[in-house]
């Protein structure tokens, strides 16, 4: 029975499994709805996990399995199915779904979903992107904490109404060790999960939490390098949209799906045309998310408005 009713990244899901950090509505929109429910794979999934194999994958149908957790299969851009390894870890396996399989669904749907954290500035969404171990959950956490408001945090799924939006995504962050540590997080308090070999938690922001779509204006990518101090610097023509793309959620998979269409490359063309993209270049083993914050207050709001 699918008894739970989420809005996430723009999609209306109906679920039969109740994710609690999505935020369960009343009713949702009919049209094209995503489907959420346990499932027992066909015998080529269950043959080739047996073989080994860990993922495959087709424009219309997406499969992966992590060991001891649960199997996926994502279909048509409008269906996950799950089916769960015996004592599996249930938070893990919810996690999966709202990530990598929504990723996925949005993938199929030719959404553009840009790998990063958002963050509501002067009204505007502004996305917070960079590689592993950049930063982002770190500045976002530290934004949010400043009093700006959250409007997602790991995905910025995008739709248009001539301009791009950002969808909001779910009140919750999943950050790691080390920043519970620098914002004084009780880990008690919040659950925990084993993310890449790293302990993460997943802590609840539904008061900073915006419900609404927010206009695209700024994409911030953050970087680790070899200087002194933190710098900024922006980005243009090329540089902009290659860089766009190169941060598509679960992007990586792209070429193994066709390839960037025509289609999908105008949209990421209405981005880079409607945005300003700045690069943080911030020193290595330094705690500079002040001075960060300096420089794109900076760059993005008046003085008057910063928050205080």
């Amino acid at each position: 029975m699918l008894l739970n009713n989420y809005k996430v990244y723009g999609l209306n899901i109906k679920s039969e499994i109740k994710i609690d950090e999505f935020e369960n509505l009343n009713a949702i929109p009919e049209d094209e709805i995503v489907t959420i429910s346990y499932s027992v794979m066909d015998d080529e999934i269950k043959k080739s996990v047996s073989e080994g194999r860990k993922i495959q994958l087709q424009k219309e149908k997406i499969w992966f399995h992590i060991d001891n957790i649960a199997t996926y299969c994502i279909k048509n851009g409008n269906k996950v199915e799950v089916e769960v390894c015996e004592n599996a870890n249930m938070q893990l396996m919810k996690i999966y779904i709202m990530c990598s399989c929504l990723g996925f669904i949005m993938l199929q749907r030719d959404m553009v979903a840009i790998h990063g954290g958002v963050i509501e500035m002067d009204n505007n969404a502004v996305i917070f992107t960079g590689d592993r171990g950049a930063g982002k959950s770190t500045l976002t956490t530290a934004l949010r904490e400043k009093g700006y408001k959250f409007i997602s945090d790991d995905v910025a799924g995008i739709m248009f109404d001539k301009v791009p939006y950002v969808m909001p995504g779910f009140p919750y962050q999943k950050l790691c060790e080390s920043a519970m540590d620098k914002f004084g997080y009780d880990k008690e308090k919040n659950t925990s999960f084993m993310s890449d070999k790293e302990v993460k938690y997943i802590v609840p922001a539904k008061e900073e939490f915006i419900y609404e779509p927010r206009k695209l204006t700024t994409i911030i990518k953050i970087i680790v390098g070899d200087v002194e101090e933190v710098t900024i610097e922006e980005l243009k023509g090329s540089e902009k949209i290659n860089n766009i793309i190169n941060n598509i959620y679960r992007g990586e998979y792209i070429k193994h799906l066709g390839g960037v269409n025509p289609e999908y490359f105008k949209k990421c063309l209405n981005i880079a045309k409607n945005i300003n993209f700045y690069v943080v270049t911030r020193p290595k083993d330094q705690f500079t998310v002040d001075k960060q914050i300096e420089l794109i207050e900076d760059k993005i709001l008046t003085i008057e408005e910063a928050v205080i």
